[in-house]
Order: C-alpha cells, then sequence, then structure tokens
C-alpha cells in the first residue's frame, strides 16, 4: 500500500482561490471587519462557508508576529502543571499572577498569562521548554522525580520558580520538608490514636515523599510503630477505591492522614460506606486547605503552609527574578499551619 500524501495546509490564499474572491476580502471577513469594508453579505457568508468546509485553521504565530508593535513589550507567562494533579491550588496561582499582571501593565507593556499542562514525569517534552520562544517566566508545579532530575540537569533560559520541592539551581517555594507530616502525628498522638495510616499517591512527587516521611518518622518515635501506607492514584475515586480495599481486607485504623486533600475527599466517601464514623471511628487530617474543606462532612482538619502565603510568594519571586535576572537561587520555607476542624 502506497503512502498517503500529505495535504498542503489550508492558507487564506486557499480560501480565497476556492471562492473566487481577493485574499484581502477572506482576512478582512476572518478579522470581522467586513462591516467597514462595505463587503456584500453573501460573500462574507460564502466565505464563513469556505472556511469551515475546507478546515482553516489560523496561524496564531504568524498573527502575533504581523501584529507585533516595536513600541509595545508583550511578556508571556505560564504555570506549568501535570495534567494528574488537582488544580484548585494552580487556580489560585493564576488568580495571584493576575492580579499582579494586572498593576503592572501598561500601554508600553502587555502581558498574556497560560496554564500549560504536561503528563507527569514528562516535562521534558514540552515543546519550546528549552528556548524562549513561549515563555519570559514560569511557576512549575507537580512535577515527579523524573520532571525535577530533568530540571536539575538543566538550565531554562527565562525566569523560573519551582513550587513545592527543592532543587539545586532554582529559586523555589515549599514548606519546610517533613514539617507537615509532624504536624499531622502531633494532632493523632493528642488524641491517642493507635492505628494510625496514611494515604498517598502511587507515584509520590517530593512534597508528598516528604510529608509522608515526616508522617511516619514522627509516629514511629513516639512509639506507634510503623504507620500503615495504603496506595492510590491522585483522584478521590482512587482514593476511596484504595481505601475501601484495606478496610474491607480487614486493615484497622483510627487515624486516617491523607498526604492531599484531594485524597481526603475520597477517603470519606470510603469510610462513610464501611460505617466508620469520622471523627469517633477515624480522625482524619488532610494537606493543603482545600477550598472546600470547610465545607466536608464533617469539615476537613489540615495541616500545611497557607495557600494564599504560598501562592504570594511564588508570584512575587518571579516576578521579582524577571526583573532582576542575576539573584541567586532563592529557597522560600512557608511554615505549615494547623487548621482544626470537626474531622479530627
Amino acid at each position: 500500500m502506497g503512502r498517503a500524501s500529505k495535504a498542503p495546509p489550508v492558507t487564506v490564499r486557499t480560501v480565497a482561490a476556492h471562492v473566487g474572491v481577493s485574499a484581502a476580502a477572506v482576512s478582512t471577513v476572518l478579522a470581522n471587519r467586513y462591516k467597514e469594508r462595505r463587503l456584500a453579505p453573501a460573500t462574507v457568508e460564502k466565505i464563513r462557508q469556505a472556511v469551515r468546509d475546507l478546515g482553516y485553521v489560523p496561524n496564531i504565530a504568524g498573527r502575533r508576529l504581523r501584529a507585533h508593535d516595536p513600541g509595545v513589550r508583550q511578556i508571556d507567562l505560564g504555570i506549568l502543571t501535570s495534567y494528574e494533579a488537582p488544580l484548585f491550588l494552580v487556580s489560585r496561582s493564576l488568580r495571584q499572577v493576575q492580579r499582579m499582571v494586572d498593576a503592572r501593565t501598561t500601554p508600553q507593556r502587555r502581558y498574556s498569562v497560560a496554564i500549560e499542562m504536561f503528563h507527569a514525569g514528562r516535562l521534558r517534552e514540552m515543546p519550546g521548554l528549552l528556548n524562549a520562544s513561549r515563555f519570559n517566566g514560569v511557576i512549575i508545579t507537580n512535577t515527579l522525580p523524573a520532571d525535577d532530575a530533568f530540571l536539575g540537569a538543566t538550565t531554562l533560559p527565562y525566569a523560573v520558580v519551582v513550587h513545592g520541592r527543592r532543587l539545586p539551581n532554582y529559586c523555589c517555594v515549599l514548606e519546610p520538608p517533613g514539617e507537615a507530616g509532624r504536624r499531622a502525628a502531633d494532632i493523632f498522638q493528642g488524641l491517642r490514636r493507635q492505628h494510625c495510616v496514611v494515604l498517598v499517591p502511587e507515584l509520590l512527587t517530593q512534597a508528598t515523599a516528604n510529608r509522608t516521611d515526616g508522617f511516619c518518622a514522627a509516629i514511629r518515635r513516639a512509639g506507634g510503630g510503623e504507620p500503615q501506607r495504603v496506595k492510590a492514584g491522585f483522584t478521590p475515586g482512587s482514593a476511596a477505591e484504595a481505601l475501601g480495599r484495606f478496610l474491607r481486607a480487614g486493615g484497622r485504623c483510627d487515624a486516617l492522614y491523607c498526604v492531599t486533600d484531594t485524597l481526603a475527599l475520597g477517603a470519606y466517601q470510603a469510610l462513610k460506606q464501611a460505617g466508620r464514623s469520622i471523627p469517633g471511628d477515624v480522625a482524619v487530617v488532610g494537606v493543603g486547605d482545600h477550598e472546600h474543606a470547610e465545607f466536608f462532612d464533617p469539615p476537613l482538619s489540615c495541616v500545611g503552609p497557607s495557600n494564599d502565603e504560598v501562592v504570594e510568594q511564588v508570584a512575587t519571586l518571579l516576578f521579582h527574578l524577571m526583573t532582576h535576572r542575576r539573584v541567586k537561587p532563592t529557597e522560600v520555607l512557608v511554615p505549615p499551619a494547623v487548621i482544626r476542624r470537626a474531622s479530627a
């Protein structure tokens, strides 16, 4: 069988030839300027129909190049996160960055902010990451060890702030390693719980690994033995399934530490389906203070740094880096807070 030939791209000139009009007329319709150019409605509709029939896709890069005003500086910012990670903290980062962008935008300086996504462990495959063609500055979050190893061996040619992990040669904002886990262990010890379980993703990030290790070490030091680790995915559904299997198999649990609040949401479902009350039978502590944590039933106790403080530190550091590129790698530690609610 012969190899299929690759069809040439559909351009403005292709559409113009199909309709029998000038390329300028097509460009006028695509730019929604046909009224001021006084194009006939029938011609406008023919061009629009040809665009649909031929599958025309605009060349955004070319448009931006043609529209570039040398008197205006365009600054492109990215928040890079994995598809598999929960997005509530990313949305907070986006809001904070946008507030700072709004305060800095002038007629001579414009900003764009985009969330760019990659598959966990495959950050290196993101197009344009290694050159300065896409970003002037980025926030990178929710990476796996493979991504961290890639970043550690690479110097990106623009301002970078890494959130939630410690990487050499980068400016980082993170919680003190292990501290959130230790705070959760203190809560359970104060409640005199004997059978501690930690619910973790199968694929551990640096942050979730530190939380898990800090918790287990604190429980061991207090004489509570080795906490049982229950592994799930990243979603509430996977957490509910994993914890449900553990409980049905006879696993003992009167204290559950969930290294993300997203996992805690699924854990609530599994505990209730198993007939376990919260906190009577099982005390539950999450991490991160999800924006809906106080609306869990019962409201979720949380440890970890204030998300609002974290995103403010991340965004402030990013803009500082873009202004002062010779800043040495900086590590900002945001201490965890303990928010006690009805679940513990």
